[in-house]
């Protein structure tokens, strides 16, 4: 069940007070609920007065009943708390669960799943491409890499001056997620999928890339 309250902020140009929907919750029952956390929509707000619009931060729990996930975009501070609260919730939920900690990661996660795919298999894929691009940089400092989606996926890659884009082909992604099938058909119990995640999934022997 989505969880609206109302809520205010000021304009950060002009201070003018701004009224704007907080969602506690919020699930795919909700009309363009997918396309406007990936868009950045649900988190925008405009002044009235100036017109100027800007995004506002609070933890929000997606319940994506369509791919059977549950994403919390939780505050840092608060990351326990919610652990605590999603120990509790999985008992009577049989999808995933995620936890992630900013705006950013919970678009991009939503965007993963829409486009059917597995967080870990994509975590995965990113962290290959990260290493295979250490040796193309020239000394340029890799800032991360980032799933785009779209008809054609693709890996943003985030340079500290500038950016590019690396496909992703179904070929790249079926492969490490045959490679790994029984690894990660064993369970999926994780809250944090992410390149820390991926990083200690390779270090196991058992783990290991062919």
């Amino acid at each position: 069940m989505s969880r609206p309250e109302k809520q205010t902020v000021s304009c950060p140009k002009c201070g003018e007070p701004i009224e704007f929907t907080l969602w506690h919750s919020i699930n795919t029952d909700m009309p363009n609920a997918i396309e406007d956390i990936v868009s950045g929509k649900l988190f925008e707000v405009e002044c009235k007065k100036c017109g100027h619009k800007t995004h506002v931060n609070y933890p929000i729990l997606f319940n994506d009943m369509i791919h059977q996930v549950m994403i919390y975009n939780a505050i840092p501070d608060n990351a326990k708390e919610t652990e605590e609260a999603l120990d509790s919730m999985k008992k009577l939920y049989p999808g995933r669960t995620r936890i992630v900690l900013d705006q950013s990661t919970l678009r991009e996660k939503t965007s993963i799943f829409n486009a059917g795919l597995d967080d870990r298999v994509t975590e995965i894929l990113k962290l290959i491409v990260m290493a295979q691009l250490q040796e193309q940089l020239n000394g340029k400092k890799l800032m991360g890499v980032y799933f785009i989606p779209g008809d054609e996926p693709a890996f943003e890659v985030a340079l500290e001056e500038g950016s590019g884009y690396v496909p992703v082909t179904m070929e790249m992604y079926n492969n490490i997620a045959q490679q790994f099938q029984k690894q990660l058909t064993a369970g999926d119990e994780e809250y944090y999928i992410d390149q820390d995640w991926a990083l200690s999934f390779l270090s196991a022997p058992e783990n290991q890339l062919q």
